[in-house]
């Protein structure tokens, strides 16, 4: 399915969810913030959070450092 990832096109080939996106980018949850279509998603509910074709996702990944 195609995806708009951080503003480029990303063809997702996992399941559709929120969490297998994450898994499929590497990204690492705990350490992940996530908007689809301009709207916050909740980590509980990643697993259960369906994309559709053409969705517009935004992943903030938070780094720590001193």
């Amino acid at each position: 399915m195609e995806l708009t990832v951080n503003g480029k096109q990303h063809e997702h080939h996992g399941n559709g969810s929120v969490a297998a996106l994450l898994t499929e980018i590497g990204a690492v949850n705990d350490r992940t913030a996530l908007m689809v279509n301009g709207k916050v998603v909740p980590s509980n509910i990643w697993e259960n959070t369906l994309l559709r074709a053409n969705d517009e996702v935004e992943v903030l990944v938070f780094v720590g450092g001193g």
